[in-house]
């Protein structure tokens, strides 16, 4: 995709315009003029656009009101800084979902979201394939023991925690090589079917996807893929 005139949310050609139009930046929600922006109004400032992976999520979740996680996922995921693969997506999984719980009025340790930033980004990229364990599975993980304050010593809190894990693994394996933006949704999904099934919180989407990064993909698995 060409970023110079192509939208780099959601690719469509950009307008040029002779008169300046309010816009409202795309990630950091600020309110611009622009000559150049999306048709479907999609902007984005130059200072976001110069800004690195986990910058830019920590911006988006620190000013979303969404309680849609896939919603927040797909904002995160069309920045221009994240890229197709790597240890990047670790971290968004886990900060997405304790930011939708957040906002849909459930009560979230302190720090939370920040945490999960700090953890997921720990989890290495590669582990899905070299170590069995996928960082979107992980990363449910992370979210649960963060918002249950597991830790080693508790057990229940703890057994939450690794049956978020192994829940989302199981939902997320199929026979296709890596896809980071693959598994970060099918990923999300697991983890708010396990929250309504064992801690009763409900998140809902109205998300319909179809996925814009096969270009990008040189793995992809084009019609076996649900978002294809």
């Amino acid at each position: 995709m060409d970023k110079q005139e192509n939208c780099g949310v959601c690719g469509l050609p950009l307008l040029y315009s002779t008169r300046a139009e309010k816009v409202n930046c795309h990630f950091c929600c600020q309110e611009f003029t622009a000559l150049i922006y999306c048709p479907e109004g999609h902007y984005v400032c130059d200072v976001c656009h110069s800004r690195g992976a986990l910058e830019i999520l920590r911006d988006v979740l620190s000013t979303t009101k969404s309680a849609d996680p896939m919603e927040i996922l797909e904002i995160v995921m069309s920045h221009p800084a994240v890229p197709m693969h790597g240890p990047e997506h670790h971290a968004i999984l886990p900060a997405v979902l304790l930011t939708a719980i957040k906002n849909s009025g459930h009560d979230v340790p302190e720090g939370a979201v920040e945490k999960a930033i700090e953890m997921g980004s720990k989890v290495p990229g590669g582990w899905c394939g070299f170590y069995g364990a996928c960082g979107a599975g992980i990363g449910a993980g992370i979210a649960v023991s963060i918002l249950t304050e597991a830790t080693p010593l508790k057990g229940p809190e703890r057994s939450l925690a690794i049956a978020a894990t192994a829940f989302t693994l199981s939902k997320i394996t199929d026979s296709g090589a890596r896809c980071c933006k693959r598994m970060l949704r099918k990923g999300m999904e697991a983890s708010m079917d396990y929250l309504n099934k064992t801690l009763s919180i409900t998140l809902v989407t109205g998300q319909t996807i179809k996925c814009r990064y096969v270009a990008r993909n040189k793995e992809c698995t084009r019609l076996a893929c649900p978002y294809f």
